[in-house]
């Protein structure tokens, strides 16, 4: 797809960064966030690939929307890396890893920091326009009320759903102890 060389640039410091930190849990604040926000990432980025499949699956005629649903979420969830990222080279502070998951994803964040952000990293422009289109082509596109009204009248109680979300909260759990486990050098 036309997003995965803009997720693979922005990715890759972290990636990198990861790989050769291992367990970031014993080493700095730093390495743990990046270490808790690739796992958080790794959850997300699973959850949004088997919702997609199981809507392929059972309503072949939303498989286009899914799909660009799908790489919606993923590169929301790409342009937070990256954000992180940003936030612990200036300002790590905003980073709270004592509150659960729900405050350490949910940093405080301006324009100001996403233009800071684009000059340092012109491909966090690129990821944003990338947002922008599939933002637009998800909402626009004219099957949308009737994904949407599937997914709350069947798909959401559906025990092949429940068992995606099983998954994701036991993911999401995991990533709730790393973060817990942050604390600022």
């Amino acid at each position: 797809m036309g997003s995965r060389p803009v997720i693979a640039s922005l990715g890759l410091l972290f990636a990198v960064q990861i790989a050769t930190v291992g367990a970031a849990r014993a080493g700095t604040f730093d390495e743990c966030v990046r270490d808790g926000a690739n796992r958080n990432f790794e959850a997300k980025t699973a959850f949004q690939r088997d919702l997609r499949d199981l809507i392929a699956r059972n309503r072949p005629e939303f498989e286009l929307l899914a799909t660009v649903s799908m790489e919606l979420q993923i590169l929301l969830a790409e342009a937070r890396l990256a954000k992180y990222d940003y936030l612990l080279r200036h300002d790590a502070n905003r980073i709270d890893t004592t509150k659960g998951l729900v405050q350490f994803s949910n940093f405080e964040w301006s324009e100001a920091d996403s233009a800071k952000l684009i000059t340092e990293n012109s491909s966090f422009a690129e990821l944003e326009g990338r947002i922008s289109t599939l933002r637009e082509r998800n909402d626009n596109d004219p099957d949308w009320p009737q994904m949407r009204a599937y997914f709350r009248a069947e798909l959401g109680q559906s025990t092949d759903f429940k068992a995606i979300m099983v998954r994701f909260q036991t993911r999401q759990s995991d990533v709730g102890k790393v973060i817990a486990e942050c604390h600022h050098d």
